[in-house]
Order: structure tokens, then C-alpha cells, then sequence
């Protein structure tokens, strides 16, 4: 009898704790959920996700949030009828850990996912090896540039150029991983780095360095506001660069493939219209069209 007592409390035990562990990843499992797009049409608002410190695509500043990609999130808000929410965070590692954190599974304390991410490098192996996220949309083309002070360098034919002259390149970005190679790592001393983009702005701002190497828009972006120096931008040859562009799109969750496929649409209608390229030239970058293989 008392090994039966202990049976039944043993199952009534496990059940429980099953019933709890189901809830707990029922749970889980809604705070993660991004919504297709009937369900964001009926509660009448969706989540951006766009990346901090990312100007001119996007940043924050006094509790505001400005650029590219948060002007185009509003449009198509506009566009679809709804309140639109921001949600800002800073790059992971790689795009892969970016679509599982902001897309499919949310960060590891409030589990917090968004139902669009916005400035998604489009990339169809990417694509292939995410099973929870869908790459979609392609909206621009991205690629890489430098912005020189003319005063300081009339021309820019050849990265050569710097092996007597500093340039400034934020730390760990491709702009950084191509500088450190080219012409046999005959640039490492005349680099300079800054440990985020707008400190490498700030090298350029301050009459530090004559150039500086980054995506086209951020060159751009920096030609704009950097009103003291007589800038221009350059694309000179890149020998041995991974990649000299590619076009961003944006993604949503695997089941909220309708969502995509309307924002898609809203998107092209935007570049019909003119506001797209209007978007882009208030922040002194020119709009560039997706490049698609």
C-alpha cells in the first residue's frame, strides 16, 4: 500500500511538473511569436527591428529614434494602417544570431522578438541554413565607398594611397577586415580605427585622418555632416575584398511569410511613388536599387 501511495504521489508529481513545463513553454513560446499579417492588421500595431548606433540607417537620440530604415518602418506603418513600434538593439555576432535574437526566438531575459527586421543583408545561404526566418524584399543596394577630404587628397585612384596616409575604418567591419589585408597588410600602420562607427566619424570630423572607409551611405551620410571638410566620395578598386556589395532587404518569421509578401508590395509602391528615394536623400544618400544574381 505505501509503495502504491508513493506511486500515485510520484505520478501526481510528474504530471504537474509536466503541466508546468508546458505552460512555462506555451509561455515562451507566445512572448516569441511573431505575427503573420491578418492578426497585426486586427490588433493594429507592428514591431520594427532595427540596429542601434547604425546611422544613417538608424539610431537613437534623446529618447528618439531617427534614420533610413526607422523612416521607412513608418511609411510602411502608414501604408498598412497601423501604430508602428521600434524595437532598437545592437548587432550579435553574425546575421545569423540577429534573425534567432530579434526575429524568431528573442533575447534570453524578455524574450522580446519584433515582427519585421529591417536592413537584412539578402543573402540566399543565409536563407537556406535559418529555418525559423525568411529573408524577403530586397529594398536597397549596399556597397562599400570611402569619403575623402579634397584638400588632403585631390584624387583617390588606389587604396595605395594610403600607405602614407592614415584613413579611419570602424573596428571589426569589413571596411577593417579589407584595410588590414590589402597590398600584403602594407596599410596596418596608416589605419585608424575607431571602436564604433561614430568614433571613426569623429577621426574624420576632427582632421585626424584624411578619409575614411565605410558603406557607401555611411560615406555619405558623413559627406553631409561633416560640413568643415570639402568631401567627395570614391570607390576605387578593391583587390581581394570578400564582397563590394549587396542589397538589404528585410525578414519576418518563417509563418509570417504574408506579412513579407505585403510589405514587399507596400515597398515597391514606395519606390513608385518617389518616397523611397526621397527617404534616402534627406540623409544625403543616394538611392541604389537591389542587385540581385
Amino acid at each position: 500500500m505505501t509503495r502504491l501511495k508513493h506511486s500515485v504521489r510520484y505520478v501526481a508529481h510528474l504530471a504537474s511538473s509536466l503541466a508546468i513545463s508546458l505552460t512555462v513553454s506555451l509561455c515562451l513560446l507566445q512572448a516569441s511569436h511573431a505575427r503573420p499579417l491578418d492578426e497585426i492588421i486586427d490588433a493594429g500595431r507592428i514591431t520594427f527591428f532595427v540596429y542601434s548606433d547604425y546611422a544613417p540607417y538608424s539610431w537613437s537620440e534623446a529618447d528618439e529614434y531617427h534614420g533610413i530604415d526607422v523612416d521607412i518602418a513608418f511609411a510602411l506603418g502608414k501604408k498598412l494602417g497601423v501604430e508602428v513600434d521600434i524595437l532598437m538593439r545592437g548587432a550579435d555576432e553574425n546575421l545569423d544570431d540577429d534573425l534567432r535574437v530579434n526575429i524568431w526566438k528573442g533575447d534570453l531575459i524578455h524574450r522580446k522578438v519584433a515582427d519585421v527586421m529591417l536592413h537584412a543583408p539578402y543573402d540566399p545561404e543565409v536563407n537556406a541554413r535559418n529555418e525559423f526566418a525568411v529573408l524577403m524584399a530586397p529594398y536597397f543596394q549596399e556597397k562599400m565607398a570611402v569619403v575623402v577630404d579634397r584638400k588632403a587628397i585631390p584624387e583617390l585612384k588606389s587604396f595605395g594611397r594610403f600607405v602614407t596616409n592614415p584613413i579611419a575604418v570602424e573596428l571589426d567591419t569589413a571596411g577593417d577586415f579589407f584595410l588590414s589585408n590589402a597590398f600584403r597588410g602594407q596599410l596596418q600602420d596608416s589605419i585608424r580605427r575607431g571602436r564604433t562607427f561614430a568614433d571613426a566619424i569623429g577621426l574624420y570630423m576632427d582632421n585626424e585622418v584624411p578619409a575614411l572607409m565605410a558603406s557607401r551611405a555611411q560615406t555619405e551620410w558623413v559627406a553631409k555632416i561633416a560640413t568643415k571638410r570639402d568631401s567627395y566620395i570614391a570607390q576605387p578598386p578593391m583587390p581581394g575584398i570578400v564582397r563590394t556589395g549587396w542589397p538589404i532587404g528585410l525578414a519576418v518569421k518563417h509563418d509570417s511569410r504574408d506579412l513579407g509578401y505585403e510589405l514587399q508590395e507596400l515597398l515597391s509602391q514606395l519606390l513608385d511613388t518617389g518616397e523611397l528615394q526621397a527617404i534616402f536623400e534627406q540623409y544625403g544618400v543616394e538611392y541604389l536599387p537591389p542587385e540581385l544574381n
